[in-house]
């Protein structure tokens, strides 16, 4: 088994096994590996087994291949590291593991299913343990490669795990085989890559990095960065979208889609339970397009979301020096997610966007921030975020790819928050408002909903008369209901009311008890400062709840989320 001979360090037979084991695989692609071996900067031997796909790229261990790596660390090791790596330099630093990280999102199709089967796992530097210690020593140069692993799995080598783990690395490196088909062509992946790693400012190519040459990467002359083309996805937008249950929400996405491929960031805004956080995602799930997703608070500002100084824990010691932390919208540039923020207006915009405000033009701009990041070799560099100078080799870069957007989402009922718009923000977005569904397509959504509240030997009753009263409170658009107060919501939050009443219902069984509990639960918090509406809305909700009045501890309830407490 070549596993044991690359703990026992046995070459002749790690080459006869390795041979006969690539042999019958069967992948698509051929397969060739190699070894190495290097000191760890904390003096620890470590030695590696690399299979790679062979004739992808000239210089296998470089940008943008995707191969299997097995790494044993210290002196007559026995605990193995064994997974998916991306072939990338100096992985302490953040680019390479951003690298990585994308390169994870483009193959997560193929990674989830190993990883639920076998046991791998994917973490990043920050979650990883110290899995390897050296007379007491922990080995850390071990876990700042853990992010360039796209997964993972920490196993002991011995003669009963020997012949599993070999199971385990076919199946990995079949899924390799099969993500190189999938990032074709390879040599255009590669450069993906190394435009990821170093921004604008691509380094000249060496004369023997015929990976690069293939790649169409040549050296760029200081000032002249290249003008990097968007992708179009807009001309590939499938004919039908899939939005899921959402429903009438066709003209809504064909405006959002359409503001974005025209380079605006979008602004959606609607009722509570409308769909418009549901909707941001199944734009960006059309498109193929990464995302991360967070929901603001009154608490931010801009070093929750362009970064700030924090105490940075080190490898050895006790000492934690401040060092520049990026924010969620630094995250997600440097990543090329795009943002999508939830509840944007319950933050201070103003205040939260700082200098992203200038980003956020539109036109190719780059801000130095007041901070300075911390570098490998213990120097500092100015955080520049935006495109880089390459006449200035004293910058930290955060690059904003051109094709980058943010996606905020806006909650009309909450009129406290609602006017922190600044004109300098809403003119930098494309407003567009989500309606809610109209009347039958109301109904026709909580009809399916309510599905889960029939049982088999139940009668009708119980499902009829939850729906009667939903729809009298929810879907009426004329003066009944919630549409009498200008007060609708969409459907999401009478779909969630369903769905706990479905369970409720082991406790109760009166029907406007059951909708009554599920009122104060999900509907109450969204009148969050109607204090003066509270009379009306009481007496709307207990006329549909076929009640004279709200019991007084419903309306005390009530009162406490819209302010009108004495």
């Amino acid at each position: 088994m070549f596993i044991e001979a690359f703990a026992n360090h046995d070459l002749v037979a790690l080459k006869d096994g390795l041979d006969q084991f690539l042999g019958k695989l069967g992948t698509e692609h051929q397969f060739k590996w190699e070894l190495g071996a290097r000191d760890l900067p904390t003096g620890v031997p470590s030695q590696f087994l690399d299979i790679y796909p062979a004739g992808i790229v000239d210089k296998y261990d470089t940008f943008g291949l995707v191969y299997v790596r097995l790494w044993l660390v210290g002196v007559n090791p026995t605990k193995l590291l064994s997974g998916i790596f991306l072939g990338a330099a100096r992985a302490e630093q953040a680019e390479p593991r951003r690298a990585a990280a994308y390169v994870r999102d483009r193959l997560a199709d193929l990674f989830d299913p190993i990883e639920r089967q076998n046991g791998f796992q994917y973490k990043t530097w920050g979650d990883a343990d110290i899995w390897w210690r050296q007379g007491g020593m922990s080995v850390r140069a071990v876990t700042r490669q853990f992010e360039q692993y796209l997964t993972y799995k920490a196993t002991e080598v011995g003669p009963d795990t020997a012949s599993r783990i070999e199971e385990e690395v076919a199946e990995l490196v079949k899924t390799v085989d099969r993500a190189i088909t999938q990032l074709q062509p390879i040599r255009d992946f590669g450069k993906d890559i190394l435009l990821l790693y170093y921004g604008e400012n691509l380094p000249p190519s060496p004369n023997n990095d015929l990976f690069s040459e293939a790649s169409g990467v040549k050296a760029k002359s200081a000032g002249t960065p290249p003008q990097q083309e968007e992708i179009d996805w807009f001309s590939t937008l499938p004919t039908e979208p899939d939005l899921g249950d959402l429903k009438g929400m066709q003209p809504a996405y064909e405006r959002m889609m359409a503001a974005l491929a025209s380079g605006k960031h979008v602004l959606l805004l609607g009722s509570p339970g409308v769909g418009k956080t549901e909707l941001a995602e199944a734009a960006c799930r059309s498109i193929g397009q990464p995302y991360n997703i967070v929901t603001a608070t009154s608490d931010w500002t801009s070093v929750h979301t362009i970064g700030g100084y924090m105490p940075v824990p080190q490898a050895t010691g006790t000492s934690e020096p401040l060092d520049f932390i990026p924010g969620v919208f630094t995250d997600a540039m440097a990543a090329n997610k795009w943002l999508i923020i939830d509840e944007m207006n319950r933050a201070d915009i103003d205040k939260a966007f700082g200098e992203m405000f200038t980003l956020l033009g539109g036109k190719r701009k780059s801000i130095v921030l007041p901070y300075r990041k911390r570098q490998e070799d213990g120097s500092y560099r100015n955080v520049v975020l935006g495109q880089s100078n390459t006449e200035d080799s004293g910058q930290h870069l955060y690059k904003l790819d051109r094709a980058w957007r943010l996606i905020g989402t806006m909650n009309t009922f909450d009129k406290a928050s609602l006017f922190q718009m600044s004109f300098a923000f809403s003119r930098r977005v494309a407003v567009i408002e989500i309606a809610i569904p109209g009347e039958t397509d109301f109904r026709a959504i909580l009809e399916t909903g309510a599905a889960i509240l029939r049982e088999e030997g139940d009668t009708e009753d119980l499902h009829d008369a939850v729906l009667r009263i939903l729809n009298g409170i929810f879907s009426a658009e004329g003066g009944g209901g919630l549409g009498g107060l200008g007060l609708r919501v969409g459907p999401a939050i009478p779909l969630d009311m369903i769905r706990f009443i479905s369970r409720m219902r082991r406790f109760e069984t009166d029907p406007a008890q059951l909708v009554l509990s599920a009122l104060e639960m999900y509907l109450f918090p969204q009148f969050e400062g109607r204090h003066e509406q509270t009379p009306e809305i009481a007496s709307t909700l207990a006329a549909s709840l076929y009640m004279p009045a709200l019991p007084e501890v419903s309306l005390t309830r009530l009162r406490t989320f819209t302010g009108a407490i004495d």
